[in-house]
């Protein structure tokens, strides 16, 4: 656009240049009177180009100057606009469209090992959870969370724009001073599968500076109700 732009400027410049040298010529080659005390002619005397002639003067501009419009370059985007809604991994919700907060999933008083995940989509358009929440320790080790197989929901989650999703956190299932602290976890975005860590996603805090986790920690499906994403973290 800018190329097309200096070339059109350049255009109107010569096209000006070549109608003044057109108008100081035709002035130069008029009959001139030095006589002293000669009465200058009356000012409509000039014979100043006709419009015909004027216009002659001007070469007419190169067809292939001019774009025509079918070829004309639509507007480019602002630098970092997308265009639409972006597209989450194997039809899951698109990362950039999702919030994770954690809450307790019951008084820490009472018990403090159990957490509840929270999902909102703040998108504007519904999307789907497949699968559980890919979760790392931020130990150094990237060592990962496992899962409980048995917590897939019967149906998909269809999460639609500012509703919720919910997924259980079972911290240990041994002594709380046998575990590791952690502060923070580490949440692959959704869909992506626990083989491919490609160090995207989210990192989540932990509550009250964080937590004491071992290596039984289990997470649940997502799934569209809180109970039944914590139903999983107790004994049945």
């Amino acid at each position: 656009m800018r190329v097309f732009r200096r070339t059109t400027h350049a255009r109107t410049l010569g096209a000006l240049g070549l109608a003044a040298a057109a108008l100081l010529t035709a002035t130069a080659c008029e009959p001139s009177d030095d006589k002293a005390g000669s009465t200058p002619p009356p000012k409509s005397s000039p014979s100043a180009p006709t419009p015909s002639a004027a216009a002659s003067t001007t070469p007419p501009a190169s067809p292939a100057a001019t774009p025509a419009p079918s070829s004309s370059p639509s507007r480019p985007g602002r630098p970092g606009e997308a265009e639409g809604e972006p597209t989450g991994i194997d039809g899951n919700c698109p990362d950039e469209n999702v919030r994770v907060k954690v809450e307790w999933a019951v008084p820490p008083a009472k018990d403090d090992s159990k957490l509840l995940l929270v999902m909102t989509n703040v998108g504007g358009e519904a999307c789907k959870l497949r699968t559980y929440p890919v979760l790392r320790l931020e130990d150094g080790h990237g060592r990962l969370v496992g899962v409980f197989e048995n917590s897939k929901p019967q149906t998909e989650v269809v999460l639609a724009p500012g509703k919720e999703a919910y997924a259980g956190l079972l911290l240990r299932q041994g002594n709380k001073n046998a575990g590791t602290f952690v502060k923070d976890l580490a949440l692959s975005p959704p869909g992506e599968r626990a083989t491919d860590n490609t160090g995207s996603g989210l990192l989540l805090q932990m509550p009250q500076g964080g937590v004491s986790m071992d290596d039984k920690a289990r997470v649940t499906y997502w799934n569209s109700s809180s109970e039944a994403a914590v139903s999983p973290l107790f004994p049945h």
